[in-house]
């Protein structure tokens, strides 16, 4: 059936009732950004993905890994670097990239009411979108609903198409972890109290005019801005 916003397949989710859900739209395009705090390997299969980015230098296939290594040191000096793959497979190479790596997978949301404004969080004193780590023997859809409504409060969503994938590298107890978060499109019915998570470490939760979220106020990472670019893409080309 049409449900809200016009996608052609939604559902209500409580947090007591957790299902199984197949997307209906896929909106990621044929390219990957692995983010090392400011800086980013970029695989890719054309090389407008790479546009508008400073610091940056193409590689060839046999580069890859010692591109990688460049970028993680290049943090210490205080000028984040980016490394551009332009391959005809990226989604291959991306997967080969990460074969070297323990990978934790995440989930999160871009939740909007009813008002068209869209659900944010504070923690650690950068804003970010909800998201959390995948359970053992839990799908993407579940984990995302879950988090967002811990983080949050929200206890009454609908959730319908994936928007994209993020990657991004850090140290966890001296050991490089890659995390690749599934973020999802979702609708608050409720009119709920929103409570952060502070155990945490989330201070604030807000819903805010999707143009705020453009202005330096929002002060966030790379990889969260590519989230809400490649929404705000598509949604473009939906409309038009």
């Amino acid at each position: 059936m049409n449900g809200l916003w016009g996608f052609s397949f939604t559902a209500f989710i409580s947090r007591r009732n957790f299902a199984n859900f197949a997307a209906s739209l896929d909106m990621e395009k044929q390219s990957y950004k692995i983010y090392f705090n400011d800086g980013a390997l970029v695989i890719a299969d054309s090389p407008d993905a790479v546009r508008g980015l400073d610091n940056l230098y193409f590689i060839g296939d046999d580069e890859l890994q010692k591109s990688f290594k460049i970028l993680l040191l290049s943090e210490h000096n205080g000028k984040p670097l980016h490394f551009a793959l332009i391959c005809s497979d990226p989604e291959s190479t991306i997967r080969q990239f990460m074969d070297d790596f323990t990978v934790v997978q995440a989930a999160g949301g871009m939740v909007f009411n009813k008002e068209n404004q869209l659900l944010t969080i504070k923690r650690k004193g950068y804003w970010d979108l909800p998201k959390g780590k995948i359970e053992r023997d839990e799908d993407q859809k579940t984990a995302a609903l879950r988090e967002v409504m811990e983080e949050t409060g929200i206890s009454k969503i609908n959730i319908s198409n994936k928007i994209c994938n993020t990657f991004h590298v850090y140290y966890e107890e001296d050991k490089l972890v890659l995390k690749q978060t599934h973020w999802f499109l979702m609708k608050s019915l409720g009119k709920g109290n929103l409570k952060p998570q502070v155990e945490e470490g989330i201070s604030e939760v807000k819903f805010a005019n999707f143009e705020w979220f453009k202005t330096p106020e929002f002060n966030t990472y790379q990889s969260v801005h590519d989230v809400l670019r490649l929404y705000s893409q598509n949604s473009i080309t939906t409309e038009g």
